[in-house]
């Protein structure tokens, strides 16, 4: 029933669109008819004008013959014809009392220009003093006998308005006429009560433009429909409105009938699906016990239904029966015999599969109760690999096998859920049908993860070897190069170029302890200063810092050339001097910054002499590779060497854990 409860919304929602569509363009058109019925009106009176404007006593200039004229022209009629000149001063009138003329203001800007546009104005409403008759004008400008322009008027009672417009109004609706400072000119009903008075402010605002329609509530509160149009003869706008209630009376029977027929078609349906269902519940019942006897391993009896539907099932169920049992014998035999991890699917999709217990084990699940041959159960999630890149589901083996590959022999990579990872050379086959169709696949898996990980540790090794005794050659050829160029004598040389390169070897011994995975500041200050002065001269002061193996190395060597230094000239050429080395780690959000100082006391005084290769060699050790810097400051008391080393995170420059297996 959803697809016939559906298209009957969109029958109604196109039919209310279209109805919405036909009474705007109603409203529209009978406000466009209105207003050809008054401009016609207009048009008469701008005729009579017209003709009184070749008035020979007006060309001659005896306006007390035009006045008679105009009084012959309106005698017995409710009109009222007046002569002003432009500045609003009356010149002839067929009636004198006051209010039956039009303003006798000058004419605003605007009147003037739509008068020299159109050739004819049409005056806003205005009332009489004293008196609650409207009237409106329509004023035409003549030549008087000098050539002087005048202005030529007609006005007549909005009554006569509201008579010439009411054989236009559709049965139903009401029309208005509006001036344009939005005064009523004329209704079709309540005319006398509001003639004159301002439209509704809210109403008015949505007058805009030449034409259009909207929705509004009226002085009573009714909410109309509203078409308008703006007459460009007199700029008067008129409108036809029409109760919105009374537009969609018509949509709402529509949609009762629509509701009432949907109903009585449900009720139907639901007879109908009772009968129907009851046959099928049977029939079902019957067949969800025949697939329950064949995922138990029972003997699936025959079925006897009237749904075909269903008898194939069962018929299928039965087949697949005695197939599971043949297949079930042959895997057991295979189960038992092959000392590796085998998978079975009869899953197109391959997450369905039975395992023995070594694929088990291999999988890291429990097999304390598993049989040789278990149920069909979910592959477990896994991330695979092959030669480093991932493997989705539908690339791996048994997947593939599923589609008719034949795989043998490949190597993969899997993590497991517990984070654990192995390494599987895999072979899988397609399981084909008598017809040769593809029933299932069969994977076997070696697992090879120790051979892997030996092959990934020798071929580390050799790289971290290569990487080592290059790194070591370029600092050695690097130290002997600059040694010899700053050295004074070949014996000079040959002492500095030693010195420098135990201090590298005493660092290389240090890093070699910890498997090159870093060093712990302290001990490496020790291990740099301990070859060449006693401890005892030193005040060692600092928090512990693990270091990387190439800050380490850099530090090695800045910790002898300084202690070189303050042999030769500094705090250690006496026996009375002392060197102070203090440290600490400065946290930031994404930083880690190692702030080490070097303070000699009770030396000769520190002076800036000639930059030889140890000063060369502090300020470029940590230039570039840890983004640090070194500040070499000669002050009274002593040399002071500050260093600023930027380490790696945390996490990154932590001491290695011992492994609990050795």
């Amino acid at each position: 029933m959803l697809p016939v409860w559906l298209f009957a919304a969109y029958l109604f929602v196109a039919y209310a669109l279209h109805e919405r569509h036909r009474i705007e363009q109603e409203a529209l058109w009978t406000a466009r008819q209105i207003s050809l019925v008054v401009d016609g009106e207009l048009a008469n009176i701008k005729t009579l004008l017209e003709g009184l404007s070749k008035s020979p006593a007006l060309a001659d200039g005896d306006l007390q013959a035009f006045g008679t004229e105009a009084s012959r022209l309106v005698q017995g009629t409710d009109q009222v014809i007046t002569l002003r000149d432009l500045g609003g001063r009356a010149l002839v009138s067929t009636q004198s009392a006051k209010g039956s003329e039009p303003s006798a203001e000058p004419l605003t800007p605007d009147e003037r220009e739509h008068l020299d546009l159109a050739g004819v104005l049409v005056s806003n409403v205005f009332a009489a003093p004293g008196s609650n008759a409207y009237r409106i004008a329509v004023t035409r400008q003549v030549s008087g006998s000098k050539g002087q322009p005048l202005l030529l008027s007609m006005s007549v009672p909005t009554e006569r308005i509201r008579l010439v417009l009411l054989p236009a109004v559709p049965q139903g609706w009401t029309v208005g006429v509006g001036d344009r400072e939005g005064n009523y000119v004329a209704r079709s009903k309540l005319h006398d009560q509001w003639t004159g008075r301002p439209g509704l402010p809210e109403y008015l605002a949505k007058v805009v433009g030449r034409s259009g329609t909207f929705r509004s509530r009226n002085f009573e509160g009714t909410t109309l429909l509203a078409g308008y149009y703006r007459s460009p003869y007199s700029d008067w706008f008129y409108t036809a409105n029409v109760p919105l209630s009374d537009v969609q009376a018509p949509l709402w029977w529509s949609l009762a009938q629509i509701g009432a027929t949907g109903f009585t078609a449900l009720l139907v349906s639901l007879a109908l699906g009772y009968v129907v269902g009851t046959r099928f519940t049977k029939a079902t019942v019957d067949l969800a016990a025949r697939a329950d006897a064949l995922g138990s391993g029972s003997q699936v009896e025959p079925m006897s239904t009237s749904v075909t539907e269903f008898d194939t099932i069962a018929q299928a169920m039965i087949k697949a029966g005695h197939a599971i049992a043949e297949r079930t014998r042959e895997l057991e035999t295979v189960l038992e015999t092959v000392p590796a991890a085998v998978w079975f699917t009869y899953d197109p999709e391959a997450r369905q599969v039975i395992r023995n217990r070594f694929a088990a084990e291999l999988m890291g699940l429990p097999t304390e109760s598993r049989k040789t041959f278990g149920r069909p159960e979910l592959v477990i999630d896994t991330l695979a690999y092959k030669n480093g890149q991932p493997v989705s589901r539908e690339d791996r083996p048994l997947s593939r096998a599923m589609r008719g590959e034949e795989i043998q022999s490949e190597e993969f990579a899997y993590k497991l859920p517990s984070g654990e990872q192995r390494y599987l050379l895999s072979s899988a086959r397609p399981i084909r049908s008598a017809e040769g169709s593809v029933v299932g696949a069969v994977q076997i898996s070696l697992d090879i993860s120790e051979r892997k990980r030996g092959e990934e540790q020798r071929q580390l090794l050799v790289k971290e070897l290569n990487h080592r005794v290059k790194n070591t050659l370029a600092v050695v050829q690097a130290i002997a190069g600059q040694t010899i160029r700053n050295a004074s004598s070949l014996a000079q040389a040959g002492a500095a170029l030693s010195s420098r390169l135990i201090s590298l070897a005493k660092a290389h011994d240090l890093l070699t302890r910890e498997n090159w995975s870093g060093a712990d500041l302290q001990t490496l200050i020790a291990a740099s200063i301990e070859p060449h002065a006693p401890l005892a001269r030193f005040d060692l002061c600092g928090e512990e810092v693990w270091l990387a193996a190439n800050i380490a190395l850099s530090l090695a060597l800045a910790l002898h050339e300084l202690t070189t230094n303050a042999i030769k000239y500094g705090a250690l050429s006496n026996s009375t001097g002392s060197i102070s080395i203090s440290w600490k780690v400065v946290e930031g959000e994404m930083s880690r910054i190692l702030e080490l100082d070097w303070h000699e006391r009770g030396g000769p005084p520190a002076s800036l002499g000639k930059r030889g290769f140890g000063t060369e060699l502090l300020q470029r050790l940590f230039e570039y590779e840890t983004a640090g810097g070194v500040a070499l400051n000669y002050e009274r008391s002593g040399l002071h060497c500050a260093f600023r080393v930027s380490l790696l995170p945390e996490r990154e420059t932590s001491p290695p854990e011992t492994d609990p297996a050795g």
